[in-house]
């Protein structure tokens, strides 16, 4: 077993790469920012890189051009939509806990990993900090530091390992001996980008949390609009937490009184937001990580009565079926892990499978559509209600036609006349 070296300073990514090598990257608040860039370098001298990465952050994505390196991903979020826009990268379009076992089954099997970890407990085992997902499962599958170099048999793990990251709670570690090569560095976590709550993203909170009874186990991801949910659940008492991702909404609900005591009060897979958001999932033992697999497994689910999965959507058509992915022929948003907790709530003892969005876009065009100009993300007989400023549409038991006319009436009302006549059932 060869020891992992350590370096923090004159660390070169490119001394471990090698020509058609596949690298997977870890994402969100645990993306490796200088990796990255390093990548990114390197890509112009080592021919035939392929980089798998998700939910991305660094600006250093945007250098991108020409395939050096390819990307592929299943999100166009944040730097990777101009890199959408421009036709340089790849859409995996997988389930998100699809990744998983791709990676578990040995069907994908990267021959680099890139992680930002936090520094090892005592015993030489690093949290996954901020995001346990498939890039986590892919470096714990790893049984050993392999040597570098022309001569190295199967995947080797890069880390960067960061002050400022978390050590959470969860089963998923590291041991040190898996780590090829690390670095240290003490930057500062990204958070989401936010931007400020509007009305109408007041208006659809308060019609979500009107269906949200107390008790509940609920799913809300990140975003302003997820950050508006938070709000308005602010006078729910004894809500659990069971969400692939977690962002500073979960802050406001510990502070109100909302959120359940005892354990397991929130799973989650990835937390992103405020350095105050790092350090409470760092603090409560309330809160645990785990893969998405596993915090949809039905042993899992088995004590949530309600789970309601509260998911965000592009356009939902008249027959309630949901496109997160492409707008205009633009490839801007995710599958992700949409349909693995809508499905979810049909395990759970009783669930609910909730779309929210606005009933207009940002250039005023309906969002509740007579036809979908994207991918079906979701299905029709996934979805139990969408909801938008406009009230609740509750699709539980109904006709292709009943389902239409409630949609048509949570349309903006300057819309609704011209889906009545584009109806075709």
């Amino acid at each position: 077993m060869t020891a992992p070296t350590h370096a923090s300073s004159g660390f070169s990514l490119a001394d471990y790469l090698r020509p058609h090598d596949t690298v997977l990257v870890g994402q969100a608040a645990a993306e490796p920012h200088e990796l990255v860039a390093q990548l990114i370098d390197a890509s112009q001298q080592i021919a035939n890189l392929t980089v798998v990465c998700g939910y991305a952050l660094s600006d250093d994505w945007k250098r991108v051009t020409r395939g050096k390196p390819r990307v592929a991903t299943y999100s166009a979020h944040g730097p990777l939509r101009g890199l959408a826009r421009s036709g340089e990268i790849d859409i995996l379009p997988n389930h998100y806990s699809h990744f998983e076992r791709l990676v578990t089954t040995g069907a994908f099997q990267p021959d680099v990993i890139l992680l930002q970890l936090p520094p090892p407990d005592p015993d030489g085992y690093h949290s996954f900090g901020t995001s346990v997902d498939y890039v986590a499962k892919a470096a714990q599958a790893v049984p050993a530091a392999a040597t570098a170099g022309s001569d190295r048999r199967g995947p080797i793990v890069i880390a960067e390992i960061n002050e400022n990251m978390p050590s959470t709670r969860t089963k998923w570690r590291l041991h040190h001996s898996q780590i090829t090569a690390s670095f240290t560095t003490d930057r500062p976590l990204e958070g989401t980008p936010a931007r400020a709550l509007s009305d109408t993203d007041h208006a659809i909170a308060r019609n979500v949390a009107s269906v949200v009874p107390d008790g509940a186990s609920i799913q809300l991801g990140i975003g302003a609009l997820a950050t508006a949910i938070g709000r308005a659940l602010r006078e729910h008492r004894e809500l659990r937490v069971r969400s692939g991702l977690v962002g500073d909404w979960l802050l406001d609900l510990d502070a109100w009184g909302a959120l359940a005591s005892g354990e397991d009060a929130c799973v989650a897979g990835m937390a992103l937001g405020s350095p105050e958001l790092y350090d409470f999932v760092a603090r409560h033992d309330r809160i645990r990580f785990m893969p998405i697999t596993d915090l949809t497994a039905s042993e899992a689910l088995a004590s949530c009565d309600p789970y309601i999965a509260v998911n965000s959507a592009l356009e939902v058509d008249l027959l309630g079926q949901v496109n997160a992915e492409v707008v205009g022929g633009q490839y801007i948003g995710a599958l992700g892990s949409q349909v693995d907790t809508f499905r979810a709530t049909r395990i759970a003892p009783s669930g609910l499978a909730i779309v929210a969005l606005p009933a207009r876009s940002p250039k005023g065009a309906t969002q509740i559509v007579s036809a979908l100009s994207g991918p079906v993300t979701s299905l029709q007989s996934d979805i139990d209600m969408v909801i938008t400023e406009y009230g609740v549409a509750d699709l539980q038991g109904t006709t292709a036609a009943e389902r239409a006319e409630r949609l048509i009436e949570i349309a903006a009302p300057e819309h609704r006349d011209a889906l009545r006549e584009a109806r075709r059932f």
